[in-house]
């Protein structure tokens, strides 16, 4: 999950500095929420991926 937010802020060629402001979070918050290193819980990723204009679908399929 996190890598896809990651490439989604690729590809969105904006900076941490404006996703922050989109998430109404600080740059220290935006840039751990890009560290693959840091783990994040799943509500700030949502947040970050509703701030480019993503969001998160979870699906069951047959095996």
């Amino acid at each position: 999950m996190k890598i896809a937010v990651i490439e989604t802020f690729r590809e969105a060629g904006i900076s941490r500095s404006e996703l922050a402001h989109h998430m109404g979070k600080d740059e220290k918050e935006a840039r751990r929420v890009l560290d693959p290193d840091v783990s994040t819980k799943l509500p700030l990723l949502v947040s970050a991926l509703a701030a480019m204009g993503k969001r998160l679908v979870i699906g069951i399929e047959p095996a």
